[in-house]
């Protein structure tokens, strides 16, 4: 089964556009070497959108005082 995640855009949010996602350096993708071929796969830290931006409300998408998912990220830790 395949799983679409719909993370939150940071313009939403803050009204400014994430930034330029530095592990997959905007492109949503990143490549691994797997012997003499390459692997490309969707970037871990962007969740595949090319841009990312740190939760403001939380660190790691859950509700500091609560223990519930962050509204503001929905439980992603950033905003894209």
């Amino acid at each position: 089964m395949l799983v679409i995640l719909n993370t939150v855009e940071a313009v939403t949010v803050l009204g400014a556009p994430a930034p330029e996602c530095g592990e997959c350096e905007g492109s949503g993708a990143v490549t691994h070497p797997h012997g003499p071929h390459e692997h490309s796969r969707e970037c871990d830290a962007c969740h595949g959108a090319g841009y990312r931006l740190a939760c403001p409300a939380c660190t790691d998408g859950t509700n500091t005082s609560t223990g519930d998912t962050c509204t503001t990220c929905d439980g992603f830790a950033i905003l894209t």
